[in-house]
């Protein structure tokens, strides 16, 4: 049932973007997966003592696989992300995260880390995924950038010193698919919708949510994208003050195809684990076939390259009404 799935779901190579695939042996029935909460702040080196500490009790608690929250190594302002960009293959957080999975035997959702770029004022928001070997087997840069007014105390210019992404990433451990998003992108359900077409079972979304929005908004959208993708969803997060200015929601959550919240973190650093059953997952689309009922014809006929377009013209136009 599950081959004849992805077979119908799958996208033409053109339509593919980044796809990773390990083809592992084993295709797991269940999984045990960590979610980390962090108040990161400016000091690189202390944030990654928190992460490593918190990691290991994953490790204590059984974790097959780690998801790091957004930004997990570096908060600061936006302009400070520039001298704090890291090297894809050498630098401090990437080196770190590859050396804990490697010696550790886990497999790690890393969060986000501003990369460099060929532009010297601008970084990406990139997560980036390990084996349990230590390689780097996905790259993930954000979609969506957070360029909001909410009020004077709630501005943010993500763009302004962030670089986009292009791509529609996922990523295969354990023999089982991961869909992989990045905060903001939380509130565009046609990247999901993506992931899924692809053949994803898990929605990573490592964040930093505002507590403006978050305590309206968080758990509606998480749960929102597990339901109408039947996935499970996974959503390590940012939580408490990070700075005078800047305040992030937390609740880390791990949740269910059917949109359960099977475990959430309270206000402080903390790990929640839970054992994922695959079992269930197949039974909930099996019995609520809803992704067999995709009227795919009238919605995903465009190229994928026509719909970036699509969406640059409008992202523009709306600019240019400001």
């Amino acid at each position: 049932m599950v081959q004849i799935r992805f077979k119908q779901f799958a996208l033409k190579k053109a339509e593919l973007g980044q796809v990773n695939l390990l083809y592992e042996t084993t295709r797991m029935k269940k999984l045990k997966i960590a979610a980390i909460q962090m108040c990161s702040k400016e000091d690189r080196n202390d944030n990654l003592k928190s992460a490593s500490k918190l990691m290991g009790q994953a490790i204590t608690d059984g974790a097959q696989l780690i998801a790091l929250p957004e930004n997990f190594s570096f908060i600061g302002s936006e302009s400070d992300k520039i001298k704090m960009a890291e090297d894809y293959n050498n630098g401090p957080s990437v080196k770190f995260l590859k050396k804990f999975a490697m010696e550790q035997g886990v497999a790690i959702i890393g969060g986000s880390i501003p990369l460099k770029t060929a532009h010297t004022s601008k970084v990406t928001n990139t997560c980036m995924v390990f084996d349990v070997k230590g390689r780097a087997v996905a790259r993930y840069d954000k979609l969506h950038l957070f360029d909001v007014s909410l009020d004077d105390e709630n501005t943010f210019e993500e763009s302004k010193h962030t670089k986009t992404g292009d791509r529609v990433v996922t990523v295969e451990l354990f023999g089982r698919i991961m869909g992989l998003s990045i905060c903001y992108d939380l509130r565009f359900p046609e990247l999901y919708r993506a992931l899924v077409l692809r053949g994803a079972e898990i929605l990573f979304v490592p964040s930093a949510f505002t507590l403006y929005t978050g305590k309206d908004h968080w758990e509606s959208l998480l749960r929102a994208r597990a339901i109408e993708n039947q996935c499970f969803v996974v959503a390590p997060a940012q939580y408490g003050k990070h700075s005078s200015r800047r305040i992030s929601y937390g609740r880390t959550m791990i949740i269910d195809p059917w949109g359960q919240i099977l475990s959430q973190c309270q206000d402080k650093e903390d790990v929640i684990t839970w054992e994922i059953d695959f079992d269930f997952l197949d039974d909930i689309r099996k019995r609520l076939p809803c992704l067999e009922h995709i009227r795919r014809e009238k919605f995903f006929s465009q190229s994928s390259e026509e719909v970036a377009q699509k969406s640059y013209e409008i992202q523009n136009l709306n600019r240019n009404r400001r």
